[in-house]
């Protein structure tokens, strides 16, 4: 039999999910409502980082294109 920490997933925090995307901690925390800061509720954080495109990755795929294009 697993030991019970095999059969469960941990979901990653939002400040997990800010690095892996290489934000800065606690980049989605506050937003701007009607010209002040307010807390973002969690789902919301979620929504915004899954949105993400995460640079490095970006950047990586088009030096790649770059790379690979002949332009003469």
């Amino acid at each position: 039999m697993k030991p019970e920490y095999f059969t469960k997933v941990r979901m990653l925090t939002p400040v997990e999910c800010e690095r892996l995307q290489e934000f800065p901690d606690d980049f989605t925390r506050l937003g701007d409502y009607d010209g002040q800061m307010n807390p973002i509720p969690l789902v919301q954080r979620y929504c915004l980082l899954g949105n993400a495109v995460s640079v490095p990755t970006v950047e990586a795929v088009a030096a790649r294109i770059r790379d690979n294009t002949n332009f003469d």
